[in-house]
């Protein structure tokens, strides 16, 4: 038999977060390996739109961008939402606003097609995923298959049956275009807001700790690609595979990586920076350890030894009897300007360093997150060859790699 190495992921605008494809074509770079078929578990029955709605960037003047598709989702599983014409705008803002290249209008002509208003969102991001992924034998998967959901019912009505009464049990019920939790008291079954369901009457569907057992009793799966709050939590589900009598699928970590831009490696040797202190460092934690270093003064440093002395200082004032509230906040207070101003001082003395320094944390932990749950494939394609990115990025994957240079 086959083996079958599967992957799963929510869908998002534009193909989601950067560690989509990392998932993505760690599945299909392990089936190669052991002759096996490649399948991406597309969440289309996946209710949290405030976790797919953005798209995050560094546009055209190496600024980071934040764009919002702002609907009311109606509490909809995503992959039934409707694309707009408010989600073309902000598809169009950003191929408006990243860097103009050879390959940007070829990937909005792309872009676009896939979120025509009127189609839903699994519509449009198995579409996309065929593009981006479908050359390296990788068969998207959505759970919304109507053989699938067949597949589940009777599993499923048994893991309700032994949900202990006064608990949420480990499925939806489908609802229309909502996915609704179901809950068990001594009664039966009823919804949250306290409507009684027959469960003969429910579409059901798994949720997180059913999803990896249904998934594997359905592909037999042999290899799951995980990522590392997957890895904990399928750990975890031992009870679930015992019951429903399923072979949990081996979990292999996806490849977990940061991409070094040419111009990121030129600001690294103009700073004298680490690519991995830059990737670990919060923000405003790496300017000032770069002021300090290159000033010789640690003014946070200062600052507190300075309070020290002036704390001293005002105890001895107390001590001779003319210790006043006054002096002390004069005191005080010409401290912490004296401070400023050497601050001030620093920064202007120093101020292409900290640009340097600032646009490499923006293009290395931007947000102050790991790069790969920031920005997303197209944001990369639309610098380096369109779709030949993707293949680059399959050649050089390497489950092991921390930095891939690009």
């Amino acid at each position: 038999m086959t083996p079958t190495v599967v992957t799963g992921q929510q869908i998002g605008l534009l193909g989601g977060p950067m560690y989509t494809a990392y998932k993505v074509l760690g599945a299909a770079h392990y089936a190669r390996e052991i002759g096996g078929r490649a399948v991406y578990w597309l969440a289309t029955d996946d209710a949290d739109f405030a976790e797919i709605n953005h798209i995050d960037y560094l546009d055209a003047d190496g600024k980071l961008r934040h764009l919002e598709w702002k609907i009311d989702s109606g509490g909809y599983s995503c992959g039934l939402i409707a694309a707009d014409d408010a989600l073309a705008g902000v598809l169009n803002v950003f191929f408006d606003t990243i860097r103009q290249t050879e390959f940007t209008a070829e990937l909005r002509s792309l872009v676009l097609g896939c979120y025509r208003p009127g189609r839903t969102l699994g519509e449009a991001s198995r579409e996309l995923a065929q593009h981006l992924y479908g050359r390296f034998g990788i068969e998207v998967f959505d759970p919304m298959d109507s053989e699938f959901r067949s597949f589940v019912q009777t599993r499923l009505r048994r893991e309700a049956e032994r949900t202990p009464p006064g608990r949420q049990c480990n499925l939806f019920c489908l609802r229309g275009p909502r996915r609704e939790a179901i809950f068990r008291d001594e009664s039966g079954f009823h919804l949250r807001d306290g409507s009684r369901v027959e469960l003969d009457d429910c579409d059901l569907m798994p949720n997180l700790k059913t999803r990896n057992v249904m998934q594997d009793a359905y592909f037999n799966t042999h290899t799951y690609i995980a990522g590392p709050s997957e890895e904990r939590y399928i750990a975890e589900l031992d009870d679930e595979y015992e019951f429903h009598g399923v072979r949990r699928a081996a979990v292999k970590p996806r490849m977990s990586v940061t991409l070094v831009e040419p111009k990121t490696r030129r600001l690294l040797k103009k700073t004298g920076l680490d690519a991995g202190r830059v990737i670990t460092a919060a923000r405003s934690e790496l300017r000032g350890q770069v002021l300090a270093e290159h000033t010789g003064t640690d003014l946070r440093e200062l600052a507190r030894k300075a309070d020290e002395v002036a704390a001293e200082c005002l105890d001895r004032l107390t001590g001779l009897g003319i210790y006043t509230r006054a002096a002390g906040k004069a005191l005080r207070g010409a401290v912490k300007a004296e401070i400023g101003s050497m601050r001030a001082g620093q920064k202007r003395r120093n101020s292409e360093l900290l640009a340097q320094t600032e646009e490499l944390s923006d293009r290395l932990r931007p947000f102050d997150r790991r790069q790969e749950r920031v920005f997303n494939v197209f944001y990369y394609m639309n610098l380096y060859g369109g779709a030949g990115f993707v293949d680059r990025l399959y050649a050089q994957y390497d489950f092991n790699a921390d930095v891939i240079e690009i």
